[in-house]
């Protein structure tokens, strides 16, 4: 019993010690258990905070989400983009995060969004499926920055289309100057394809007429400063000159080798542009002849060789003879026709080595060289009238008309150009006034009269496109109270260095020449912008007087000059008043009162000038749209001393007071005149008395102080004086 009782003891304590060795065995398993555990945690936060370092370290923008589409986390470059923490991003959901970072599914896009400063980016955004907790997949979205390579790319994309659809030709070149690109319009000019020219060098293209010093200057230029424009001469497959302007820039690609840009642009229409600019200025249009100024430069150029090789030279000055009467008769349009036919005539008879020029209305110049003296300049003078000597005929109207020819020599008449052609056109003048239709070379024995009015002629030509003409104004005012009424425009001359010419030498030279036609249209244009400019300012003119001689008013596009200098110029037609000549009325009385009815329907004062002087019709006169009748200065200066001239200009007055027209006294210079006509009940006066011619911009004018004496005599004398018209005396003595 003692024995079986120790033996169940035994049995307790083993049983016992057998449970306490299996629960510390279990302990120290447990224990074992949570120090994996830890451990694993551990490294579980420390790998988290591992990847957030280097998410955060990454520069795109990255959002982690749960499966429910709930941001888990993002990095710092999430919060740089959209200006939200993480916090906040974790508290407010993705309400919070822009619509083209959520996650909706897997995938991958392109977008263009404004970050948080307001610059526009375009972002590749990528959303994977990712594992954040066991058996539960998420997203993970992921957003880079692209804006660089997008814009690199569009810029290549946009040079590409530059490239491909540029004007102007682009070629490329390697290191080696070899062609390695060309574009299609290069291709176009050269006529040549692509492969034809890629892997040759650019010399290739150019013309051998290249100067060789330039192509020097040309590498010279690109070796030391990278770059060179200028003008090259290229050569078609046709083998076609091209005249290019080049422009050449040396740069490095990205791998540090030089590469040559050339960008070519064919000048050919330019060119061509400027040839026919070129042609024009120093060509006549009408006749296609060379003008003036083409003349004189070969005559230059003839000089120059003829001392180098000691030879003569002959210029010879052509005149036409009834060419006026023609234009006059026939119209612009016929004389045009007249000219082309003489200048073709012309130049079948003139050398291939000589030159003709058209350098006046109806005068022609030309020019010999080589073996030349005066006997065969003579003969060339003789074809040149003879070639004239068969009637022109244009259309159905056939028209004679000759030439006169002056000549003068080098070196024996002159050595210089304007010394030809002024001693030429002397030698002309004369054969025209003693034998029309001849040629006569030119004599040192003119008279000094004669010479004198060719070098005046000569001058006047230049004178208009030298800018040697200017206008002055005379004020005109009312002679009852002395208020300024208008300004009558003069033409005034002045050459450089030799001073003033007289309107009575060179007006007349001008209408003898048909030079008065541009000049009369010149002086229209400067007084009607005048005018205008008047009609804005306080005590200025409201009328502008301008004279028209007879050779304008017959111009057949006289009214057509006159609306459009009025267009151009903004002038007022009541601000404009003409002024012709009773000589004129005379003349061509029926074309010249419709003409005058036509400027008068246009609104333009009309003024009849010199009135008296003449053989005066009062028949005419009363059926004239005549405003203003102008009483001649020679009846003026006589006023106060003779009777009969008083009585006459007393008599024109009347008249045109009974034909409601006004009075308009030229050449008042002294009070007593002034008083006179006041008395005699005269409207408007100018002289110097008012003031003289003044240039625009000194304009000024004051009333003279003129006092209300005198007495009106109204008594005839018989001496007549030589300036009054028959018509008038009669009046004046019934």
């Amino acid at each position: 019993m003692i024995i079986d009782a120790w033996r169940g003891e035994w049995a307790a304590a083993a049983f016992g010690l057998c449970l306490f060795l299996g629960m510390l065995s279990y302990a120290r398993k447990w224990r074992g258990r949570v120090q994996q555990q830890d451990d694993e945690l551990q490294r579980l936060h420390r790998d988290s905070h591992q990847m957030r370092a280097v998410l955060n370290t990454a520069p795109d923008p990255m959002v982690l989400w749960d499966a429910q589409g709930w941001p888990l986390g993002c990095n710092s470059a999430f919060e740089q983009l959209s200006a939200l923490s993480e916090a906040q991003l974790l508290a407010g959901g993705s309400a919070l995060v822009p619509d083209w970072l959520r996650a909706h599914e897997p995938g991958r896009s392109l977008c263009w969004v404004d970050d948080a400063s307001g610059q526009r980016r375009c972002m590749d955004v990528e959303h994977v499926t990712v594992w954040p907790h066991l058996n539960q997949p998420g997203m993970l979205t992921v957003a880079r920055d692209i804006t660089r390579q997008q814009q690199a790319l569009e810029h290549a994309r946009v040079a590409g289309l530059v490239f491909e659809n540029a004007v102007e030709g682009i070629v490329v070149l390697d290191d080696r100057d070899r062609i390695c690109d060309i574009n299609p319009a290069l291709c176009r000019l050269l006529g040549q394809s692509r492969a034809e020219v890629l892997g040759r060098h650019p010399m290739a293209m150019h013309n051998q007429a290249q100067d060789p010093e330039q192509l020097a200057e040309l590498e010279s230029s690109l070796v030391q400063q990278g770059r060179w424009s200028g003008e090259l001469l290229a050569q078609s497959a046709e083998g076609q000159l091209l005249p290019l302007w080049a422009t050449w820039v040396r740069f490095k690609n990205n791998e540090g080798r030089h590469m040559t840009l050339g960008v070519l642009t064919d000048m050919t229409p330019i060119k061509e542009a400027e040839a026919k600019l070129l042609h024009q200025r120093l060509h006549d249009p009408l006749t296609g002849l060379p003008n003036a100024l083409l003349m004189r430069d070969r005559i230059e150029r003839q000089i120059i060789q003829a001392r180098r090789d000691a030879s003569n030279i002959a210029v010879l000055f052509a005149d036409l003879d009834g060419f006026r009467e023609i234009n006059e008769l026939g119209g612009h349009g016929v004389g045009d026709a007249v000219l082309q036919e003489v200048a073709r005539r012309f130049s079948g008879v003139v050398r291939a080595s000589d030159s003709i020029s058209r350098v006046g209305a109806d005068e022609f110049v030309m020019l010999l060289a080589g073996l030349i003296d005066e006997a065969r300049a003579m003969s060339m003078g003789e074809r040149l009238i003879q070639c004239l000597a068969e009637p022109v005929q244009v259309d159905e109207q056939t028209f004679n008309l000759g030439v006169t020819v002056g000549l003068a020599l080098f070196p024996a008449d002159g050595i210089e150009v304007e010394v030809l052609l002024r001693h030429a056109e002397a030698a002309m003048a004369r054969a025209k006034k003693e034998a029309r239709g001849t040629v006569q070379a030119y004599r040192p024995d003119l008279t000094a009269a004669a010479q004198r009015r060719i070098e005046l002629v000569h001058a006047l030509r230049l004178a208009q496109d030298m800018g040697q003409f200017h206008l002055e104004y005379q004020p005109q005012v009312r002679v009852r109270d002395g208020s300024l009424i208008g300004a009558e425009a003069l033409m005034r001359w002045r050459i450089p260095g030799k001073g003033p010419v007289s309107p009575l030498d060179f007006i007349p030279l001008a209408e003898e020449t048909g030079l008065i036609i541009a000049m009369g249209r010149w002086v229209l244009e400067q007084a009607c912008a005048q005018a205008v400019l008047w009609q804005a300012q306080a005590n200025m003119p409201p009328v502008v007087a301008v004279n028209v001689s007879a050779r304008q008013l017959r111009q057949p596009d006289f009214l057509k000059v006159l609306d459009d200098v009025l267009q151009r110029s903004g002038c007022p037609p009541h601000a404009l008043e003409l002024e012709v000549t009773e000589s004129m009325l005379l003349e061509e009385s029926d074309q010249a009162i419709a003409l005058l009815y036509e400027i008068a329907k246009r609104g333009v004062r009309v003024a009849l000038d010199d009135f008296g002087t003449g053989y005066s019709s009062l028949a005419y006169l009363r059926r004239l749209p005549v405003h203003t009748l102008k009483l001649d200065r020679s009846f003026v200066k006589e006023l106060g001393q003779d009777r009969q001239v008083e009585a006459i200009a007393r008599t024109i007055i009347r008249l045109a007071r009974d034909l409601s027209l006004e009075v308009l006294a030229e050449g008042v210079e002294t009070p007593e005149q002034v008083r006179w006509l006041r008395l005699a009940g005269c409207d408007w006066a100018q002289g110097w008395c008012y003031g003289k011619p003044m240039r625009p911009e000194g304009f000024q004018y004051a009333a003279p102080d003129i006092a209300e004496t005198g007495v009106f005599v109204d008594t005839l004398v018989q001496d007549e004086p030589s300036t009054v018209g028959p018509a008038l005396q009669a009046l004046a003595s019934e």
